[in-house]
């Protein structure tokens, strides 16, 4: 095609392999723009200089009107048929609809998800994002105009995310989960408090066999509904998570759980001694060094089902909704369960809390399976606990 007219990201045209977007003037691009955007029928001039020249007197705004779309014939000649781009007579002006052109906006205007789509086909469409739509465009005293350029990118957005969402589709459909990856990660960083696509993400990497990663991506992404909007997944996405999160031990504990039953792993992994009468408590915990907090959510959660106190009894409501944050067991003992991003350093400092309070009543014996894959913030606890040097903890 002679003519090639680009709207996503920064404007520019083409004529005949030649960029001549620098000839034409912003309001001449503008003008090309609102013509393209009601390509189906012809505006006024009337309507193109209330857009366009709002504040320029009466003579004034015609004649800006004819010198733009004298711009446009000049620059833009006839297609491989001899037809002229512009339509226009002396009340309207629009698209030659005979006219052959490419336009990128046009190509996605027209996108509606299909039996057809081909993944081919979705590519190329996502290809055409280059950018906002008008990117950098701001026209003075243009205000209706400069509204249309806001609910335009808007749209065009939109019309991105239910591609993006098509080609994800097709993409399981040929079982693709590294490409079906990248273009949910691409959906996600432009909706990034979409549950449905974060659900499709964790179920994704779960039947990859990835459900460490798909631990990962639940806590980041609850983290983010906390920061953001100051809420908690919906009841689905939770339920997915604990499935998961059920199965999980089973993944995490490398060589061991593959000769170990469910039940005798269970049975080593919970409170190996409870001698009550001798004041000791011994644990078993874990350590997956990909997923935060794990060590400290391990050893809360053994501790927990020890039953030979609860956390409330060693911690205030501040310091249990910390723990929680990483051990939704203990949110039983709560009045209400965190609903907010909890810092790192709450969360430390909490367990630390409870440990040493544990400790001063206790002889507590924590043997740690996988020390090095322990993960960072934990670590920092563990390494504080071990400068205390608190006679009645020890570690294995």
């Amino acid at each position: 095609m002679m003519l090639k007219l680009y709207f996503l990201g920064k404007a520019n045209f083409e004529y005949k392999g030649e960029d001549i977007t620098e000839r034409l003037g912003n309001k001449t691009i503008a003008l090309v723009c609102l013509l393209i955007l009601n390509q189906n029928k012809y505006l006024s001039r009337e309507k193109l200089i209330t857009y366009l020249w709002p504040d320029s007197n009466e003579d004034a705004a015609k004649y800006n009107l004819r010198f733009n779309i004298w711009m446009i014939k000049k620059n833009i000649g006839t297609d491989e048929n001899g037809e002229e781009f512009l339509y226009v007579d002396k009340e309207r002006c629009g698209i030659n609809e005979k006219y052959i052109f490419y336009c990128d906006i046009l190509q996605i205007m027209k996108f509606k998800p299909g039996r057809e789509d081909s993944i081919e086909g979705l590519l190329a469409l996502r290809a055409s994002f280059a950018g906002d739509f008008m990117e950098g465009c701001y026209f003075n005293n243009c205000n209706d105009f400069n509204e249309i350029i806001i609910f335009e990118r808007t749209h065009f957005e939109d019309q991105r995310v239910k591609i993006l969402k098509r080609l994800t589709e097709l993409y399981e459909e040929e079982g693709d989960t590294e490409k079906c990856e990248e273009v949910l990660k691409e959906i996600l960083d432009i909706e990034p408090y979409d549950e449905d696509m974060a659900l499709m993400m964790i179920r994704l990497y779960v039947r990859s066999g990835k459900r460490s990663k798909a631990i990962i991506y639940y806590n980041t992404f609850r983290n983010r509904l906390a920061g953001g909007l100051g809420i908690e997944p919906s009841e689905k996405l939770r339920k997915a998570y604990e499935e998961i999160k059920a199965a999980s031990a089973e993944l995490s504990e490398k060589d061991v759980a593959g000769r170990m039953s469910r039940k005798e792993k269970s049975r080593q992994r919970t409170i190996k001694k409870r001698k009550r009468e001798q004041d000791e408590i011994h644990v078993v915990s874990d350590c997956i060094g990909q997923i935060k907090y794990f060590w400290m959510a391990d050893v809360v959660s053994k501790l927990s089902i020890c039953n030979l106190f609860t956390c409330s009894s060693y911690l205030d409501e501040n310091q249990l909704q910390a723990l929680a944050y990483i051990e939704p067991e203990i949110a039983g003992e709560m009045e209400a369960y965190p609903a907010c991003l909890i810092p790192d350093v709450r969360v430390a400092r909490a367990f630390i809390r409870l440990i040493i309070a544990v400790c001063q009543e206790w002889k507590l014996i924590i043997e740690i399976h996988d020390k090095e894959n322990m993960d960072d913030v934990s670590r920092l606890a563990f390494e504080y606990l071990l400068n205390e040097k608190i006679d009645t903890l020890h570690f294995l």
